[in-house]
């Protein structure tokens, strides 16, 4: 039995300003080609299948028209869980009907349950365990003491999930942060950071599953000895620059031994950070996203509107040699005059002080204004 494990789909995200569904749409045809070549039997995805919980009409039709060729033209059985950027109400809606089809959604603490697949490996059961939080397991349990997310899912484990594991094969699928107690060198991008880790979850209460299939870290990595974070599919920050993308296939062999292998993603545009003069990155042209750190020890006249001409998909800019000496605090700069002010732009843009006829010509400026505003 083949297994294709993914997550963080975040359809309908913006990247700096940019649009990212053609990169999406791009990402989705690539996965039905690896879904058809690697003959994968089930598609998972672990959550953060929308960027917010109300996605555009765009984001819907994206992801309506992959999961119709998925499910209906390949008749590859997909089964995903609502992440703490869905809406688990919105994202399980008509869940009954399409689970005949082949298209199983769980949605919140309700959506939490078991499903199984009769293989040559044996019976294969996947726990779907969506995102949750205390306040979810605290109203259905109102006179348990549940302050934490990893009380909660304690909680949810010893009511819902012990016991209960009766396959020959047992996965859990599963979205937040998960982490085992041993193990504690998760890597977190610039949109996951958990906050004095108050949403941590120890996998310890879990060890009964054979793989367990994770979403919410946008980073490929492990999570314990049997958890994985598939890892976004696309760059979603300047943070991720460095990621190597991937999909997951988890292989149950006859013996019911499982086997994961990775197949990186192939995207549309790359994201990456590019350090280097301005006149080099004038000669560089890519559609990848940028982000570009200069090395011009003085500041170039507008910069991020020539690099655009060459690098239509720029993120943002930076300086890494140039260091204010007398950096200027707001009550320095409140007691400065206007002209003092705009001088004081000239020469960190230019490098240089103003000469006497372009002096002159910021006095002819500054007499006009003032006599239009008396």
């Amino acid at each position: 039995m083949r297994i294709l494990h993914t997550a963080d789909w975040h359809i309908g995200r913006l990247l700096n300003k940019h649009n990212l569904l053609e990169d999406q749409n791009y990402f989705l045809n690539w996965l039905i080609r690896v879904l058809k070549n690697e003959r994968i039997d089930v598609l998972m995805i672990a959550g953060d299948i929308y960027n917010n919980t109300s996605p555009s009409a765009e984001a819907v039709s994206l992801l309506d028209e992959f999961l119709t060729k998925v499910v209906l033209e390949l008749k590859i059985t997909t089964v995903m869980i609502s992440g703490n950027h869905d809406s688990a109400e919105k994202l399980s809606f008509s869940s009954s009907m399409l689970e005949s089809a082949g298209l199983i959604i769980a949605g919140g603490l309700k959506g939490l349950r078991q499903i199984s697949f009769d293989s040559e490996c044996g019976k294969v059961g996947i726990t779907l365990l969506p995102y949750i939080n205390p306040s979810m397991v605290k109203e259905r349990f109102p006179n348990d003491q549940i302050s934490s997310f990893d009380l909660a899912h304690k909680k949810v484990a010893e009511k819902y999930i012990y016991g209960k594991l009766n396959y020959d094969v047992n996965i859990l699928c599963a979205h937040g942060t998960y982490m085992d107690f041993k193990e504690k060198s998760l890597e977190f991008c610039d949109s996951e950071i958990s906050i004095g880790g108050s949403d941590i979850v120890y996998l310890d209460k879990f060890s009964e599953f054979d793989y367990i299939a994770l979403g919410h870290l946008h980073c490929p990595q492990k999570a314990g000895i049997k958890g994985r974070y598939s890892g976004s599919p696309l760059k979603y920050s300047v943070s991720e620059a460095p990621h190597k993308k991937q999909v997951v296939i988890v292989d149950i062999d006859k013996n019911k031994n499982l086997t994961q292998n990775f197949i990186m993603v192939e995207p549309l545009r790359d994201l990456r950070i590019i350090k280097c003069s301005f006149d080099e990155i004038m000669d560089l042209k890519t559609d990848d996203y940028v982000s570009v750190q200069l090395t011009d020890d003085k500041f170039i006249i507008d910069p991020h509107g020539r690099i655009r001409s060459v690098c239509p998909h720029i993120l943002d800019l930076s300086y890494v040699n140039i260091k204010l000496d007398n950096p200027q605090t707001a009550e320095i700069v409140t007691k400065k005059s206007p002209k003092e002010l705009f001088s004081d732009f000239y020469f960190n843009t230019m490098g240089c002080k103003m000469n006497l006829m372009e002096d002159q010509f910021l006095d002819n400026v500054m007499e006009e204004i003032e006599s239009e505003t008396d």
